[in-house]
């Protein structure tokens, strides 16, 4: 009796599930999460080394900007510091790759002459014809006080300036009481002032008397243009 043959059955191999495909879609994500935060890094850090490095070198008026791998430099770059030093101690931080020089650099004597001119300008702004006196005295008018408290903050606003306080009469009278009342309202105006805390080592106080007209004293007109203070700025 002949055995019958048993018949043999391949099994197909498994389907693989969706389980390796969600864990290798998730390290895909974690791996681009993490390149992604140590690109964001990568310009923090070089632009903390590049404030430290700024910073060592007194350039402390500057401004550092990280783009990438780029540093960029712009704002005014304080006086006495080397510049072309500077740059190149950016340059050579490990991981910068190009540094964009727009920086200006700070010109003390340019600094002083726009300054002056500011102030300059500002004090002829001031109408000081108003700065007017009771009669026969040295004691300023309500009118006065506009003009002056106008001055004072100029004053306080560029403490390293000074300005020279100037009383000037007609020729009306005689020539010694003319000279003192000069004095004496020129010094009312400098008191007015350093009442306002504006420093006296800002204000020099001068009466000239009759001795510099601006205009004809034979006139009514004419006088009263050469009772007068004038305020200028003084070297």
């Amino acid at each position: 009796m002949q055995n019958a043959a048993l018949p043999i059955e391949f099994q197909e191999n498994d389907t693989p599930g969706i389980w390796p495909w969600v864990i290798g879609a998730v390290a895909l994500i974690l791996l681009t999460v993490s390149v992604r935060s140590d690109l964001k890094n990568i310009p923090r850090s070089l632009s903390r080394q590049a404030h430290v490095v700024a910073e060592s070198a007194g350039a402390t008026t500057i401004d550092l900007h990280m783009d990438g791998r780029d540093l960029a430099l712009s704002g005014t770059l304080n006086h006495g510091v080397p510049r072309d030093a500077l740059v190149t101690r950016l340059a050579s931080i490990d991981g910068v790759r190009v540094v964009v020089d727009d920086m200006t650099e700070f010109d003390p004597a340019e600094q002083a002459r726009l300054e002056l001119s500011s102030f300059k300008a500002a004090l002829s702004s001031i109408d000081f014809s108003q700065v007017a006196f009771e009669r026969g005295s040295a004691s300023l008018t309500a009118n006065s006080r506009s003009a002056l408290l106008q001055l004072a903050q100029i004053l306080q606003a560029y403490p390293q300036y000074r300005v020279r306080v100037s009383g000037h009469t007609d020729n009306t009278g005689r020539a010694e009481v003319n000279l003192r009342i000069s004095r004496q309202r020129a010094s009312s105006v400098a008191d007015f002032l350093t009442d306002n805390r504006v420093n006296p080592n800002q204000i020099i106080a001068q009466g000239y008397g009759a001795t510099r007209p601006i205009a004809d004293n034979s006139t009514e007109a004419g006088r009263a243009a050469n009772r007068r203070i004038e305020i200028n700025y003084v070297n």
